[in-house]
């Protein structure tokens, strides 16, 4: 049983679910973007889901559409802060409605409130006249005359200027549109339990560049971190199945995706839950980390690993104990005694009931051969079996070992006042 115990390596089990994942909505994006409401006669506001968003440019001439989500919100990506809008939304049992005179210099959040209605449809050229503009004038705009030739090149450049930034802006749109729809696919193809498939989804969501525009980077970051999980639950289920070097792959994978994600989350300014999300990120990099320092070697994966925990420990200041504990868990993996007991004393400091920190102290010192260390070993290893929870499976296992360590070398746990005073002991 001691053997047993001193082995202790990690069981490589599946968590019981992967990450808590959603579909990718429009939410929290550039450049312009706002709900679509119907408000009824009580003032109750109901989101207008598909309504469609006409954008129009009245300073020059352009057009954009977007359909709003479930929710009734809308997006539309590389929106020129330059110029004037018109915003024309219509939608199913709504009144169709407009507003006039957005400036993106000044707000690029474009909310729509509409009252109930027949959901019939405006023209551009029905809410120009509304406001009193003629027909392909912006509201306004005061009568045109010959412009010299000179007025007539600058406004040939502006307008090819914009039809090119145009063409990008699609180009932008596009490749949004089918990394959303990447993502969303691996999220329904997760939740049917098609891992193989949803991970493919994941890395093609994954892909987009958070650099090219403000937009990419919320995807990015969660396609990296979703890819990274169905890694390494692939590759837990090929280890299961006694596929070592087919499983390893998948945990290489997983930590060069989780890499990405954490890199990227920071970038989300806009993401109310980002702490959250890095946290979680800090511990899908732990568990494939330790499963590549202990199951395959790669021991050279520590070189920067406290240092990421150590950004774990800022953002979750209130579980430090579980950070350190990963540390030592991973140290003592690694066979670095002196690291993995520096680890589990930290956590000890900051909790000295800490039953995994016990645990883990104990696990490491009682592969020594050094007497002193073993009497160390069976302090902890003692502590940890009453301080443990009675359900803890490991308790069990703790007790024979102590009993193993009385009969092989004759060294048995201090009872606790003995301890303390030696503690106490300068």
């Amino acid at each position: 049983m001691l053997n047993t115990v001193l082995k202790a390596a990690l069981k490589c089990a599946a968590a019981a679910a992967l990450m808590s994942t959603g579909a990718f909505g429009q939410a929290g994006l550039t450049q312009i973007e706002g709900t679509v409401k119907i408000k009824a006669a009580d003032g109750k506001l109901t989101p207008v889901p598909g309504a469609l968003v006409d954008i129009y440019r009245t300073d020059i001439k352009g057009h954009w559409d977007v359909k709003a989500d479930k929710s009734g919100h809308y997006i539309r990506l590389g929106m020129s802060f330059v110029g004037d809008y018109v915003i024309i939304a219509s939608g199913p049992g709504m009144q169709p409605t407009y507003v006039n005179g957005v400036k993106l210099s000044q707000t690029s959040t474009v909310d729509v409130v509409a009252a109930p209605g027949d959901g019939s449809k405006l023209t551009l050229d029905q809410v120009q006249a509304a406001l009193g503009g003629s027909k392909g004038k912006a509201p306004g705009a005061p009568p045109t005359s010959p412009a010299p030739a000179q007025d007539k090149g600058k406004a040939e450049a502006a307008d090819k200027a914009a039809k090119e930034q145009q063409a990008k802006n699609t180009e932008l749109q596009a490749t949004f549109d089918a990394g959303v729809k990447h993502y969303n696919a691996g999220v329904e193809l997760k939740k049917q339990n098609k891992l193989t498939d949803a991970l493919s989804e994941f890395e093609q969501a994954a892909a987009i560049d958070p650099a090219k525009n403000e937009a990419f980077i919320e995807l990015s970051h969660k396609a990296n971190a979703n890819a990274a999980e169905a890694d390494y639950v692939i590759g837990v289920d090929l280890f299961n199945q006694k596929k070592r070097e087919d499983a390893r792959p998948y945990f290489e994978k997983a930590v060069d995706a989780i890499g990405k994600a954490i890199t990227v989350a920071p970038m989300d300014k806009k993401n109310a839950n980002l702490n959250n999300d890095l946290i979680v990120y800090y511990d899908i990099l732990a568990k494939n980390t330790r499963l590549l320092v202990e199951h395959y070697g790669q021991v050279k994966r520590l070189e920067d690993f406290p240092q990421a925990l150590d950004k774990a420990e800022e953002l979750d200041p209130t579980h430090k104990a579980k950070w350190e504990n990963i540390k030592g868990d991973t140290f003592r993996a690694a066979g670095q005694t002196d690291k993995a007991v520096t680890a589990y004393k930290n956590a000890l400091a900051m909790d000295a009931n800490n039953p995994d920190a016990l645990y883990g102290i104990g696990l490491t010192l009682v592969a020594s051969t050094d007497k002193a260390q073993l009497k160390e070993a069976a302090n902890y290893l003692a502590d940890f079996t009453s301080k443990a929870p009675p359900t803890d499976k490991r308790v069990g296992e703790v007790k024979e070992a102590l009993e193993a360590l009385k009969a092989a070398f004759n060294v048995e746990a201090e009872k606790p006042k003995a301890r303390q005073q030696h503690k106490a002991k300068p």
